[in-house]
């Protein structure tokens, strides 16, 4: 890539760093703020005058300060990730989708003969079907099968042990409670900021066959259950709805979930709803819209519906007796973000006014190791144009906390102009940020 290696050779020639790490380090900078203001190394060098002496050490205080100007002085300089500069010479290498189609579908012997299994190969009569022993076992072959996440890809298996467990909440922050029924793994979205990409080990789009097994098992461990927990979601590492014109999920979840004293939660980026329409006066199934500006969702969450048809979905819902909710996450900081942001709660409250059951509030946040997948995935991103560094509560990429703090009171404070008393929460957040905020902020009863 010409582009970084122009900066390379500056870095070495014109400036003379020495040592791999530091050559590293100063490039890495000057990247991110020629990326960050949209500007060439020749602009750079005319609007910022680099000192005519100076050391290493000067010249990185130097950039970290035109990089983080909002930050510069409020954290400590070991919180700035700065890792081996390497981006890929494709532009955004993720597949172009108008209609979700797979290649391939794998099925395990022993979902050959489930109802499921039928209707999903009977949906996608252009894929190939390959039969295979067990996933545990399924040896991929990356030139044959695997281009962009195994998202053509897809497996249908025989589900019997991972089917509840705790929400895997970071370390050091107030936990929500929240609980996932594992019910697939994989997402025919490509949002930038996924943390699925991390799974890189993971083959396909995972769909279990053995849907009425599943919730016979569900249903004696809720009956077991002793701790106060009542809501129960889907969409941890899937979404919910992406599929549910294809897998009817939905038309056994919201059955069996409305015998028990649990709230099921499908959280989706989908508009994809025709399912839960045939449903009306349920009481114990929310449907959650992950939202986020137009801006975002049309350079970040790639193959989504727009905004408009998910609010118009959750519009349509609320027609029909149901409650819906709203996850701001992640919530991305950039220039007209106020502006954009102020624009989306408004606008779910136009449209759904007293149906929303609660709301939560999330920044954006990742562990350091997706940094350099989304830059090599999606070097055209701008969500790591932010202000992003190591936070000592969890060692993830975030915010810093006066930052996150600010972002939190001014949604939170459109959000109560609509509504005094919506139930709204902080997601992935330690208890201090919740009292910096209003120190009777506290978890909404989910009810």
């Amino acid at each position: 890539m010409n582009y970084l290696k122009n900066i390379f050779k500056f870095v070495e020639e014109e400036l003379n760093i020495k040592g791999v790490n530091k050559k590293n380090e100063i490039a890495r900078l000057l990247y991110e703020i020629l990326k960050k203001y949209n500007i060439t190394l020749e602009q750079f060098l005319k609007n910022y005058k680099l000192p005519e002496k100076f050391n290493f050490n000067e010249l990185k205080e130097f950039l970290i300060k035109i990089r983080y100007p909002l930050s510069y002085n409020k954290i400590e300089k070991n919180q700035i990730y700065l890792p081996q500069l390497k981006i890929s010479n494709e532009e955004n290498s993720y597949k172009i989708i108008n209609e979700y189609k797979p290649e391939r579908i794998f099925i395990e012997k022993e979902a050959l003969n489930y109802e499921l299994t039928e209707r999903i190969v009977s949906k996608f009569p252009g894929a190939e079907t390959i039969i295979i022993d067990k996933i545990k076992n399924f040896k991929k072959n990356s030139n044959d099968y695997i281009s962009t996440l195994g998202k053509e890809n897809i497996f249908l298996i025989v589900e019997k042990y991972d089917i509840l467990k705790k929400c895997p909440c970071t370390k050091n922050v107030l936990s929500c409670g929240y609980f996932i029924f594992n019910l697939g793994f994989g997402c025919i979205y490509d949002c930038s900021y996924c943390y699925l990409q991390h799974y890189t080990n993971s083959p396909g789009i995972i769909l279990p066959v053995n849907i009425n097994e599943i919730l016979y098992k569900l249903s004696n461990i809720l009956q077991k259950i002793k701790i106060p927990m009542r809501r129960i979601g889907t969409g941890e590492f899937t979404d919910s709805l992406m599929l549910d014109n294809i897998t009817e999920y939905s038309n056994y979840l919201i059955p069996f979930f409305e015998k028990t004293e649990f709230l099921l939660e499908l959280k989706t980026k989908s508009a994809n709803i025709s399912n839960i329409l045939k449903f009306s006066k349920i009481k114990n199934t929310i449907v959650a819209w992950s939202v986020n500006t137009p801006y975002i969702v049309d350079s970040e969450e790639h193959f989504t519906p727009p905004l408009i048809e998910r609010l118009n979905s959750a519009k349509k819902l609320t027609e029909f007796g149901f409650k819906v909710a709203f996850h701001f996450d992640p919530i991305v900081y950039y220039d007209n973000w106020e502006k954009d942001y102020k624009k989306v709660v408004e606008k779910i409250f136009q449209f759904c006014d007293d149906k929303i059951a609660w709301i939560s509030l999330g920044t954006f946040r990742f562990n350091r190791s997706l940094k350099s997948i989304i830059e090599k995935r999606f070097p055209n991103n701008k969500i790591l144009d932010g202000e992003l560094f190591i936070d000592p509560i969890d060692n993830k990429l975030r915010y810093p906390q006066f930052l996150r703090i600010e972002i939190y009171k001014k949604i939170l404070n459109w959000i109560k102009k609509y509504n005094k008393s919506a139930a709204v929460y902080l997601c992935m957040e330690p208890p201090q940020v919740w009292k910096e905020i209003d120190s009777k902020f506290q978890l909404p009863n989910f009810k």
